[in-house]
């Protein structure tokens, strides 16, 4: 008999495990591992050695001390000093074609365009990075905020020499490679009248590329999500910096928000206005719907509103493209692949999913985004059933096992639970009744019973005296405590409806089970079997 028993629990175990359903792909997840690999940070900047000799300081100090600013400066050593200066920065972009075409702002690759504008950027960084070395900061403060600090800075930077000069104009890919780019259009930014935009094109093919939406059917009050590598959120930073690992830089953040406002600039071209977060180093970057299309790229943000942010819609973006004659395109082997690969997860097949992933991974390795995509994946696999796994073996073993499970299914509905004892079940012996709060004293009517069937407690019988009595594992709110750690503070309650005991579910952690079937509310009858907290927590048969 015991044997019995046993093998019947094995069968409904491995008949419960048959049943268990991995969780396909959420929304958000979808959206931002179809858009996040082909996120790239855009380079553009130059660094040179910015040389002084002693006499353009000298000068520097003389006109200070004319202006009544008694500063002598620090000499360099030697003949010439030198500081390190440099223009420009870096920003985001996105791939448009698996062929190598990249969108970005204008403004991220201005600095440098102009050759002349870009030594003029290094003199007068020199020139300033020079002045703070020499003379007192506070200071220079205070002739800052006069507006005559270009006094001095301006025969210093034309008195000096830039030497040891370095342009970079690079793309950095979302899986570590860096590639040159060069331009192919270029608009200048808002603010000079013009869209904002630059195509570039680097020498890498079969790349991630995001699709493009239609900006003209956005709606004030739609979810959109920023994507970008902000500097305020890399090793880089000097706030955060110093304890961000450097290999997570080209992790791109994911910002949700929404649109607040669609107005026109001065030029009457459309902007969309969001209070989603662009910081510097975002512009450029894809602003997605909840179809992970694009419809607008980050451009611009006022320092002074944090909730005001202005997007260039996607479809200026497009004309843009197609003066330039450059088509965008999110076909390519790789987003061919990548793609089934999301449909299938989205749709919690996991096993074609790491098929697809596996293909799209031999063409864009080392991916941040598509290794946590495959741990996701394998996490999903190893929760399936063997049945999923293994299916012609799981025929044999069924076809060998459907006695036994029949036996177990029989005996389950007879018996209700393997495992109690009969005396367990038993209605009989002394019993406590336990009243709702506020009724202590007054007549009960007595509801049904509940007898504890495992645990310490086990055989313990509780009269149900009234309706609305609370079961949990505060006391204090509780007239029947369970101390288990499974059981919620509040976790059901016991209501009479009608002359019949209704079970109701407080939104528990672990959940109310009533012969196998977890339940948000169920009128109880005779005999049946409750589980507060789950198989493994606390057992309890109702008796009318």
């Amino acid at each position: 008999m015991l044997r019995a028993r046993l093998l019947i629990v094995v069968v409904l175990l491995a008949a419960a495990g048959c049943r268990q359903e991995v969780a396909p792909l959420s929304d958000s997840e979808r959206i931002a591992y179809s858009v996040k690999p082909a996120v790239v940070r855009v380079s553009a900047f130059a660094t040179a050695d910015f040389l002084y000799s002693p006499e353009s300081l000298k000068a520097v100090e003389n006109a200070l001390r004319e202006d009544g600013n008694d500063v002598p400066a620090l000499q360099p050593e030697g003949e010439d000093g030198f500081v390190e200066t440099g223009a420009g920065g870096s920003g985001s972009g996105f791939i448009i074609n698996g062929e190598g075409y990249i969108l970005t702002s204008g403004h991220v690759i201005s600095p440098t365009r102009d050759p002349a504008e870009l030594q003029r950027i290094l003199r007068r960084n020199g020139a300033i990075a020079t002045l703070v070395r020499h003379f007192p900061v506070d200071t220079l403060r205070a002739i800052y905020r006069n507006d005559a600090l270009d006094r001095y800075v301006e025969p210093l930077a034309a008195a000096a020499t830039l030497a040891d000069l370095r342009v970079v104009n690079q793309v950095e890919l979302s899986n570590g490679e860096t590639l040159p780019f060069k331009v192919l259009d270029y608009s200048p930014p808002l603010h000079e009248r013009g869209m904002d935009l630059a195509v570039l094109q680097v020498g890498r093919k079969l790349l991630p590329a995001v699709v493009l939406g239609d900006s003209d059917t956005v709606r004030v009050a739609e979810p959109v999500w920023s994507v970008g590598y902000p500097a305020v959120a890399s090793s880089t930073d000097a706030v955060i910096g110093g304890w961000l690992s450097s290999d997570s830089d080209l992790e791109a953040t994911f910002n949700p928000g929404t649109v607040t406002a669609i107005r026109s600039n001065v030029a009457r071209m459309p902007v969309i206005q969001s209070n989603v977060a662009i910081y510097p180093g975002n512009s450029g970057g894809p602003a997605v719907n909840g179809r992970g299309e694009v419809i607008g790229i980050s451009t611009w943000g006022h320092t002074n509103a944090e909730q005001i942010k202005f997007l260039v819609p996607v479809n200026v973006a497009k004309r843009f493209l197609s003066e330039a004659k450059v088509a965008a395109s999110s076909g390519g082997e790789f987003n061919v692949h990548y793609r089934a690969a999301l449909k299938a997860a989205s749709e919690g097949k996991w096993l074609e999913a790491k098929k697809e992933l596996a293909r799209a991974s031999t063409l864009f390795p080392k991916s941040p985004d598509l290794m946590r995509f495959g741990n996701d994946a394998d996490r999903a696999i190893r929760s399936l059933p063997l049945w999923r796994l293994y299916p012609i073996a799981t025929i044999a073993a069924i076809l060998a096992t459907v006695a036994l499970l029949a036996i177990g299914i029989f005996w389950a509905l007879r018996r209700r639970r393997p495992g109690i004892s009969r005396e367990a079940l038993n209605p009989g012996g002394v019993e406590t009744v336990v009243a709702p709060e506020g009724t202590a004293g007054a007549p009960q009517s007595i509801l049904g019973r509940f007898t504890i069937l495992n645990g310490t407690r086990s055989g313990e019988k509780l009269g149900l005296g009234g309706s609305g009595i609370r079961i949990g594992r505060e006391s204090t709110i509780c007239e029947i405590v369970l101390e288990n750690p499974k059981v919620s503070r509040l976790h059901a309650e016991v209501v009479s409806i009608d002359g019949k005991v209704l079970l109701i579910d407080r939104n528990s952690s672990n959940g109310t089970y009533v012969n196998d079937q977890k339940i948000d509310r169920r009128f109880l009858q005779d005999g049946d079997i409750i589980y507060f907290g789950g198989r493994n927590a606390v057992a309890v048969a109702f008796h009318a």
